[in-house]
């Protein structure tokens, strides 16, 4: 993989589920399978990794909680994410979605509802 030159990416997965409850999740790339983890409530997992020059860099993850269903989506998707969060995704999972702080002048929170 070709890295550009100007670093490491972060990216933050923080458990921010209403009611408290554990969060199961489990990361991928195309290369790395980042293994299963389990977030307390305000716990966090972190993503490092150089971006591939050529803006094919993709994380996706899946997450669960209690008894339901898997739910999926990709963290870091280079091709759209690199002026969003070039150096610091930090994403909050609630239960109905992700959300984050975006780059559009100011910071701006914005939610993104699972893909299933």
């Amino acid at each position: 993989m070709v890295t550009l030159a100007w670093g490491s990416t972060h990216v933050f997965i923080t458990n921010h589920l209403e009611g408290r409850e554990d969060l199961n999740l489990h990361c991928k790339s195309k290369d790395d399978d980042l293994g299963q983890h389990v977030l307390h409530y305000n716990q966090y997992f972190k993503i490092t990794f150089g971006p591939n020059y050529f803006l094919q860099t993709l994380f996706f993850c899946s997450f669960q909680w209690g008894n339901g269903p898997f739910l999926y989506y990709n963290v870091y998707d280079q091709s759209k994410d690199l002026f969003k969060c070039a150096h610091d995704c930090r994403w909050y999972v609630h239960k109905d979605g992700l959300c984050r702080y975006e780059e559009d002048s100011r910071y701006i929170r914005k939610c993104y509802p699972w893909k299933h």
